[in-house]
């Protein structure tokens, strides 16, 4: 395997790779730091479907200006190779964000969303949720109504937000924060979007508290706070979970790996909980 990673980083990049590391980070791809100051990509077979190429490499050139993601050295809109430069030394959190780092958060999005910046690329979540549900077996499928109502929900409070530009993927691997600020990596999913899917995402990915959430969703809205908005992400964070709930099921039952399936129970254990809680609108008619 080594030679056929060296091979191809020196195919595209003309320079010598003269050591070679697995990183064992990430979902659909897999990693490798060449010459401890480059991370080489290489796409897994049966990725979601769903993530666009082209739509990748746009956003990477849009926002390399406001520095904050990793530099792009090389990327293959075709093939999905894609190499950074090798961000050194991050910090991750263990279990969960500190004041710090939420703000580190808060600020980079911030510029993220208010940077005017576009591609011509939607990010379309109900699109995505009808492919992850389409080969899976009926017993798989969350309750209807249940669903219905979330669906619903979230299409109206969506189609009330200008779109902006994205990351929609803020999972802990791709928060790597440092002594000066923050670094997001991997833009598979990045394109234009409500700035609530962003909000929503980093609240839920990242299992925040109550305290933590209205702490973030505070400094990120400023004077302009309010228990509306809060219940605007968390309307779109009962979406997430089903949305991720699916592409968990559909990974695993084209891949197999176990962390997919583990994901999807951890989603189907935040659904029940949010069924449980809204019981009285659940179980009437509407």
């Amino acid at each position: 395997m080594r030679q056929g990673i060296k091979r191809v980083f020196e195919e595209c990049t003309k320079k010598e790779a003269r050591n070679i590391v697995q990183i064992f980070e990430g979902f659909s791809n897999e990693n490798f730091l060449v010459n401890d100051a480059y991370v080489l990509r290489l796409p897994l077979p049966n990725a979601d479907p769903t993530i666009s190429r082209k739509c990748e490499e746009e956003v990477y050139k849009v926002i390399q200006p406001l520095n904050i993601s990793e530099k792009v050295e090389y990327f293959n809109s075709k093939s999905g190779i894609k190499i950074t430069k090798y961000v050194h030394n991050p910090r991750k959190y263990q279990s969960t964000p500190t004041k710090e780092e939420i703000l580190n958060v808060v600020k980079t999005l911030k510029k993220l969303h208010k940077s005017g910046l576009k591609v011509p690329y939607d990010y379309n979540p109900l699109k995505k949720l009808q492919i992850y549900k389409k080969i899976l077996p009926e017993d798989f499928l969350l309750d209807k109504k249940y669903e219905k109502i979330i669906i619903k929900e979230f299409q109206k409070l969506q189609s009330e937000e200008d779109k902006v530009l994205c990351h929609n993927d803020l999972v802990k691997g791709n928060l790597l924060f440092k002594f000066n600020g923050l670094t997001i990596i991997d833009r598979e999913y990045a394109s234009m979007n409500s700035y609530y899917f962003d909000l929503a995402s980093f609240v839920s990915e990242n299992n925040l508290s109550e305290e933590q959430e209205i702490f973030f969703l505070s400094k990120y809205f400023g004077y302009k706070y309010t228990n509306r908005k809060k219940k605007i992400v968390d309307s779109f964070i009962k979406f997430l979970d089903i949305l991720f709930y699916y592409w968990g099921l559909y990974l695993y039952k084209k891949r197999g790996d176990q962390i997919f399936y583990s994901i999807s129970l951890d989603k189907l254990n935040r659904i029940k909980q949010s069924m449980m809680e809204m019981k009285d609108i659940y179980l009437s008619d509407f």
